[in-house]
């Protein structure tokens, strides 16, 4: 099923804040990546490693499905892998 919309942890909003991303880009390349996601053995279900519609490589952590529902993503957290 397709992501459908994401919630943001507070810990996410502000990291795409000092690291120049925008929500609408980070959420773009997990859709595009989930299919190509990992387990993640932290703070969160699944780790993706890709780059945004502008180029900028990145990882994101997150939960999927959100609560049970397929539809939805958590992001935990987002870092550039450039910086």
């Amino acid at each position: 099923m397709l992501i459908q919309s994401f919630v943001w942890t507070d810990h996410a909003l502000l990291r795409i804040t000092e690291r120049g991303l925008t929500r609408f880009e980070v959420e773009a390349a997990i859709r595009e990546a989930h299919d190509s996601r990992l387990p993640n053995a932290g703070r969160a279900d699944w780790l993706i490693s890709t780059k945004t519609t502008s180029g900028i490589p990145i990882e994101a952590i997150y939960d999927y499905p959100h609560r049970g529902d397929e539809s939805i993503a958590r992001i935990v957290s987002v870092w550039r892998l450039d910086s």
